[in-house]
């Protein structure tokens, strides 16, 4: 930097006059430091001892609707707000943070680097992260209609407008949350956008300006803590719609509330800042927190940019990604301390109390309910998450076993298994003009190894059990919820995929829109009955079959066999055979693209546990289905190992399509029903019960209970 930019700061924060305590005997808050030595948006850490005047960096984030107190308001506001007037310049190295205290050292003599734990508002954080998502829904609808501009017309200008606010806001770090802006804009006295400004309680993510810079601060500054418990109130008290009449006086009366009892806060802020440690990243897992908190404070700036740069990819000792996940954060709730700290006001407990201690402690454990005796109100309802004590009910291991079966039926459909034998057969009757070679090898040893083979009986008994069709021993029970299963499912993905369309919705007589629950239902479903089907010989016997298919291509494909029967492919001679041996032809076009298209659709239900699993998110990602640049770049090789999602929707439209199933037949399927009656893992009925239903002429369906009897009605 050039000297003539220097800038020599020679005097520190001026000390307060006796006279100027409260009666109470506490000091008011501290001033707040000029703008001039705020932290910029680049200029995230202090990296030497040369004293520099940093020039404010004002974000060019479009404000989203601030909430500015008026001014008959503000005025009536002024016996309780106090102006926050600018202290005198400082050397750079004691500047206190924007809200925070003094710094007696330089960055080059702090030991330790990282040492002291940053300060996060853990109820703050989720709120903001909560209106983030709000504005990313918004987000997606404006985008939706901009897509279909050439059918819905596009956007409006307002529209417009408003999807650039939306986006540069969820490009920056900024708070979106209405109602922390407004409290802050309130307690301030200062219009949001000149507190955007000057970067004064700016709390990105649940970080305040004193736990943003590096290496942290002691702990969150006087005016920092005047904001963060006129929050707790407000939100204890439950007035959080900024928008409200009457919100600016509420904010007031809590504002009374803190400076009235402040002792009480500063000691309940000292007791329990410190107390809760964790990761950031157990943070961002429970939902609490911003993902894209990493990197907010080094490298800063742009979210899309740090997005796809180190941030993202920042796993440890980078001193350049600040905060990165593993890093320890204390978390402090500002309702929980605002009802802490009513609680004991209410029982007629003070600051100077000598047991203060306890007395936090215990009033702590009562408003969060670790201990009996909490009032009703104080407890929230927080029901058990049931899924996550138990095991997903999908194995994937056994749909990777019903994906080759499945393939394996739709062939065994189109008589492969029986080409090949009657090829084997005219082989031995020597009618087959073959000479040396390898199908003559194979064919020899296909005939040699036949007690060794799963033979037809056992396949078909195998695909009754897994498939419900028909052919198998009548003693076994077959899976009789597998067709209306699959075919709810297709047409559940097939359905979601045509309405993406408005031409398409328009052009179908779609009776109600098919949501991407109805397509999770479908599918864990459909899953689930396969995954319980999936279990004991289906694996071992599927490696087989798999393994005989190869085989099967490999011959049939063969030059010499082939001119043996007059054939250019392999689909010539299944042809062939079957016509003149088999008894008639069969439609092979049909049964492979079933088996390729049922492969995918089967495996990417196995890919896809954890999305069928989960309570909320996407299952189909839209974007792959209606963005033909991204189909392409997410596109693989090979679907039937590694499908995507656009891989999902046209392997379902090619099933239904061969399958001749009609629109008005996809319509109906496509609604949801009660899913049936199953359990996660095959149960055994005695021979004795099963002999006992046969002679009263009820048969068992394929969860194991008997058709027609069933739990009774509530």
């Amino acid at each position: 930097m050039a000297t003539s930019n220097k800038k020599a700061l020679v005097s520190a924060p001026k000390a307060r006059n006796p006279s100027e305590l409260k009666p109470n005997g506490h000091k008011p808050p501290p001033a707040l430091p000029p703008a001039e030595v705020k932290r910029s948006a680049p200029a995230r850490r202090m990296r030497t001892k040369t004293v520099t005047t940093v020039t404010p960096v004002t974000p060019a984030i479009p404000s989203l609707s601030p909430v500015t107190p008026t001014t008959a308001v503000t005025a009536a506001a002024t016996t309780l707000v106090s102006t926050l007037p600018a202290a005198a310049p400082a050397a750079e190295a004691e500047l206190p943070p924007p809200g925070g205290t003094a710094n007696p050292l330089t960055l080059a003599n702090r030991p330790g680097g990282r040492t002291m734990k940053r300060i996060l508002l853990i109820d703050l954080s989720q709120r903001e992260l909560q209106e983030r998502a709000k504005l990313k829904i918004r987000r997606d609808r404006l985008e939706a209609i901009q897509r279909t501009e050439d059918s819905s017309g596009g956007l409006s200008t307002d529209q417009e407008a408003e999807l650039a606010r939306i986006d540069a806001a969820l490009d920056s770090d900024l708070p979106v949350d209405a109602f922390y802006r407004a409290v802050a804009s309130a307690v301030a006295r200062k219009p949001w956008d000149e507190l955007v400004s000057s970067r004064d309680y700016l709390l990105e993510h649940g970080l305040f300006g004193s736990q943003q810079i590096e290496p942290t601060q002691k702990g969150l500054g006087a005016h920092e803590q005047e904001i963060a418990f006129v929050c707790g109130l407000l939100e204890l008290d439950n007035y959080t719609l900024s928008t409200a009449s009457g919100f600016i006086k509420k904010v007031t009366e809590a504002q009374g509330e803190y400076r009235q009892n402040q002792a009480l806060f500063d000691a309940a802020y000292d007791t329990f800042s410190r107390r809760f440690e964790v990761t950031l990243q157990s943070q961002i897992d429970k939902g609490l927190v911003d993902a894209d908190v990493i990197g907010c404070v080094v490298p800063g700036g742009s979210i899309s940019a740090r997005r796809g740069g180190k941030a993202a990819t920042a796993t440890s000792g980078d001193c350049e990604i600040v905060p990165l996940g593993k890093d320890k954060v204390s978390v402090i709730s500002a309702r929980n301390v605002a009802a802490v700290v009513r609680k004991l006001v209410n029982d007629g407990v003070t600051a100077d109390d000598p047991w203060i201690s306890s007395r936090l402690e215990s009033a702590f454990n009562m408003q969060t309910g670790v201990v009996d005796g909490a009032p009703p109100s104080a407890l929230e309802i927080m029901l058990p998450d049931l899924e996550e004590a138990v095991d997903i009910e999908i194995q994937a291991e056994n749909l990777h076993a019903v994906q080759a079966i499945y393939f394996t039926y739709q062939l065994e459909e189109m008589r492969m298994f029986q080409v090949v034998e009657r090829i084997v057969e005219l082989f031995r009757q020597g009618l087959l003009p073959l000479g040396r070679g390898p199908v003559g090898d194979y064919l020899f040893n296909y005939y040699k190894k036949a007690a060794e083979r799963i033979t037809e009986g056992e396949r078909r008994d195998l695909y009754m059990r897994v498939f419900g069709s028909p052919g198998g021993n009548p003693q076994n029970e077959p899976n009789r919820d597998f067709n209306e299963l699959w075919l709810r499912f297709v047409s559940a993905v097939s359905s979601f995929s045509r309405q993406l369309t408005v031409e398409r919705m328009l052009r179908n007589a779609i009776p109600m829109a098919v949501s991407q629950e109805q397509v999770r239902k479908a599918g864990r479903d459909l899953g689930a009955n396969l995954s319980r089907n999936g279990y004991g010989i289906a694996y071992f016997a599927a490696t087989e079959m798999q393994q005989t298919i190869l085989e099967f291509r490999d011959v049939l494909q063969n030059a010499e066999l082939r001119n043996a029967f007059g054939a250019r492919d392999m689909w010539q001679v299944i042809d062939q055979v079957n016509v003149n041996y088999l008894g008639g032809a069969r439609n092979t076009h049909r049964y492979r693209t079933q088996s390729r298209a049922g492969a995918v659709i089967i495996r990417w239900i196995a890919n896809n546990v954890q999305r069928l699993a989960n309570v909320g998110g996407p299952v189909i990602q839209i974007e792959q289905i209606v963005n033909a640049q991204l189909r392409a770049a997410s596109g693989t090789n090979n679907p039937t190992v590694d499908p995507t999602d656009w891989d999902l929707v046209n392997a379902c439209e090619q099933w239904l399509a061969v399958g001749g199933v009609q629109d008005q037949s996809i319509e109906q399927y496509s609604q949801p029903i009660e899913a049936p009656t199953m359990t996660s893992r095959p149960i055994e009925m005695p021979q004795v019960a099963r002999d006992m239903l046969s002679g009263m002429g009820v048969s068992l369906n394929g969860s194991g209970m008997p058709n027609g009897i069933g739990m009774p009605g509530l």
